[in-house]
């Protein structure tokens, strides 16, 4: 891995177990996050009985599977983590993003190939047609174009339509973007975003919590979804038919309470459906960046502050590390106290540098993270 190891704070070892948990037959995300909380930790699970695992619940299919596993089987993951620019991100480690691991279903670990700090910046994920309109096209490009300049990261899916022009519109602003696949890093899918896929890489950050020579599969696509959403303040959706997948987006969205936008269309046009149906459902119908900007107070806030993010002094490792139990949103210090584990006088002394530096404000009801 290029990062340093420090930064994640977990062994080899680790990684392996948690990488042989995501690699249990017939375990999905929601079953993952059952066996976790049960069992409290991968090394418990793997050394578990049979017996102890059937009392919990886990099928014949499943126990196999875990008795078969072989840890040793991951040689090829760590050879391609070996390779500049590429990481894997487990849950609870510095950099794996604040609002993802609140989630109902987090994943156990993301795989990256890019700048890893773009994890760490406010997000807007931003989803759509695969066949848009070319007004929907040019409305993701005003949109995005927007949207960086207010200091927000885009997030989407790299899928044809308006995902990839919302990636375009990012880098042709020489802003940041994040693109969640459906696939391992080591495949391109759709095959005709290989050249969007290395300036993401570049630029931007590609992410996946599939193995990297893994493919998609039909529940592939709605897991990415859930990621897009999670590490998103917020998801704008531009056209989107009825039966869209950008509405699993945006429903997981509403599920984890974020805001959700839609633009609105004629009532003529069947790629308008989706977003009136949001908007039916209690979406913001918007028209310019201002509407979205307005519901999202730590950007407001971030925009107030005289420290700008190119002045302030880079984080530490032990700064990084507490940085991720404030969220974007306004986190009270009885949240920090808890998410921490940390005496009181230590807790304050850090906000205080990390208020002073610019990473956070203090706020009436707590702290944002800008």
């Amino acid at each position: 891995m290029t990062t340093d190891s420090n930064s994640f704070q977990y062994s080899e070892q680790h990684l392996r177990e948690l990488f042989a948990l995501r690699s249990i037959s017939g375990v999905g995300p929601v079953g993952l996050e059952k066996l976790l909380n049960h069992f409290e930790s991968p090394s418990y699970i793997l050394a578990a009985s049979p017996a102890e695992l059937q009392n919990f619940g886990l099928k014949k299919r499943s126990i196999d599977s875990l008795a078969r596993m072989d840890l040793q089987q991951f040689d090829t993951v760590f050879e391609w983590l070996a390779e500049p620019n590429r990481n894997v991100i487990p849950i609870g480690s510095t950099y794996y993003p604040p609002l993802l691991a609140q989630t109902a279903t987090p994943p156990l670990f993301l795989f990256t190939i890019g700048n890893i700090e773009h994890l760490l910046t406010p997000q807007i994920a931003v989803v759509g047609s695969r066949n848009p309109t070319p007004h929907g096209m040019a409305n993701t490009q005003k949109f995005c174009r927007s949207l960086v300049t207010e200091g927000l990261t885009i997030t989407s899916g790299l899928a044809l339509g308006i995902d990839g022009e919302a990636h375009r519109a990012a880098l042709a602003t020489n802003g940041y973007t994040v693109a969640v696949t459906g696939t391992g890093l080591s495949l391109v899918y759709p095959a005709r975003h290989r050249e969007l896929a290395h300036a993401i890489a570049e630029q931007g950050l590609l992410v996946s919590e599939c193995f990297p020579n893994e493919s998609a599969t039909i529940g592939s696509f709605p897991k990415r979804n859930r990621i897009i959403a999670g590490l998103s303040l917020g998801t704008l959706v531009i056209e989107a038919a009825k039966k869209s997948g950008s509405l699993i987006t945006a429903h997981v969205a509403m599920n984890e309470s974020r805001e959700v936008f839609a633009v609105p269309g004629t009532i003529s046009n069947p790629l308008a459906s989706g977003c009136h149906s949001l908007i039916r459902q209690g979406a913001k119908l918007v028209e310019n960046v201002k509407d979205i900007i307005e519901e999202l107070p730590s950007i407001v806030l971030a925009q107030k502050q005289a420290t700008h993010v190119e002045t302030r002094p880079p984080l530490n490792s032990e700064s990084a590390e507490f940085l991720k139990f404030v969220d974007y949103q306004t986190t009270s210090l009885d949240s920090i106290l808890i998410r921490s584990q940390l005496p009181l006088e230590t807790i304050t002394s850090k906000l205080l540098l990390l208020e002073l530096d610019g990473w956070i404000v203090n706020t009436t009801g707590g702290y944002l993270r800008l």
